[in-house]
């Protein structure tokens, strides 16, 4: 691109529009007072020293992005590069005006001049970068849907032992319910007993009426002690099986014992 004026003097106008007296007077000044220090700064920081013919000569080429955010990091360098963006400066442009210390114009001049070629070492013990990406990927398939099926099992001896002692409240209410059910069916067979020895027609329990048989047969039953109780039992229990009234509510029965 062909320039009126030359890139110096369009870049030092971008940077100090209206320079002060304290502002460089050019840009080979301003060059001179603020751009190689930080040159020299940022090539001590990234080789540790300038014993190196590397150290010596970087070539720090300024339209390479790399090198410009390494540089970006000085407050002259950034205000550089914007410059050279509001300019729009292109990459040979570029080149042909950052010509001083430190740059690619300098290490490609001390090659051409020496005969030698400058080693660059930076970034040398990574080794080359493998696309991991190309090639067919393993096809994973993810099941989503999870049936849950519970069996239910009967507990085992020892844990419905363990489940006694750790409740053992709820074993206690559930054997007085079974006392309690077995008093019941007694009773009932004992006034049932009571009212048909009074020849009444009342159906007895069969546990009942097995349970006499059986005790009959075995000689444990008194037959006189056992009707003479059950005499003394019949009003008691004709009283009860009747309808009360409002005024007169049923008495609970508690059973005589048993006949020796």
């Amino acid at each position: 691109m062909h320039r009126k004026n030359p890139i110096s003097v369009l870049v030092y106008n971008t940077l100090f529009p209206q320079p002060a007296p304290t502002d460089p007077p050019s840009f080979s000044a301003h060059l001179s007072k603020n751009l190689v220090g930080e040159v020299r700064i940022e090539t001590a920081n990234f080789y540790g020293s300038l014993d190196t013919i590397e150290a010596r000569y970087p070539g720090l080429n300024y339209a390479f992005a790399p090198h410009r955010k390494r540089l970006g990091r000085f407050p002259h360098h950034r205000r550089l590069f914007d410059a050279f963006d509001r300019l729009a400066l292109t990459e040979a442009e570029i080149q042909g005006f950052c010509r001083w210390e430190g740059t690619l114009w300098a290490r490609e001049r001390y090659e051409r001049d020496e005969g030698v070629k400058v080693v660059d070492t930076t970034g040398s013990e990574i080794g080359a970068w493998v696309d991991r990406r190309k090639g067919p990927r393993p096809h994973i398939s993810v099941k989503t849907d999870i049936e849950v099926e519970i069996e239910q099992v009967p507990a085992a001896p020892d844990q419905a032992r363990h489940q006694r002692l750790e409740h053992p409240d709820v074993d206690t209410q559930m054997q007085d319910h079974d006392a309690e059910d077995s008093d019941d069916a007694e009773a009932l067979g004992a006034s049932a007993a009571a009212l048909r020895d009074q020849g009444a027609n009342v159906p007895m329990d069969p546990e009942w009426e097995q349970y006499l048989k059986d005790a009959q047969e075995r000689g444990e039953l008194n037959m006189d002690a056992t009707r003479q109780v059950l005499r003394s039992m019949a009003g008691h229990f004709a009283l009860v099986t009747q309808t009360p009234t409002t005024a007169e509510q049923p008495q609970a029965f508690e059973p005589p014992a048993a006949p020796a």
